[in-house]
């Protein structure tokens, strides 16, 4: 299952902004040893700081490394599942309208 997580910083974590680099680094790690791989990890300017493209098992597992992220207080998180274009296709089959 593809994710994309959108990320703000909090006051604690702007005020720790020259330390993001070294969290993103375990973050990674931490991710990729439950199982999930991030694609890509972006900082950004506008109303998110930052996103975060990963791929992981299942939205437990997603929800697990998003949720531990969150919780170490330097950023709040809103998290998405993402469909490509066959996957989509999948869905309105579903749905009834493919």
């Amino acid at each position: 299952m593809r994710f994309v997580t959108l990320i703000k910083f909090t006051t604690q974590g702007v005020s720790k902004l020259k330390q993001s680099p070294g969290r993103a680094k375990k973050f990674v790690a931490q991710a990729k040893a439950s199982g999930a791989n991030i694609e890509s990890l972006l900082w950004t300017q506008g109303r998110y700081d930052g996103i975060i493209l990963f791929d992981a098992p299942d939205a437990e597992t997603a929800a697990a490394i998003t949720l531990d992220l969150a919780a170490k207080g330097n950023v709040k998180t809103e998290t998405m599942v993402a469909f490509d274009s066959a996957e989509m296709e999948k869905v309105l089959i579903k749905t009834g309208k493919g």
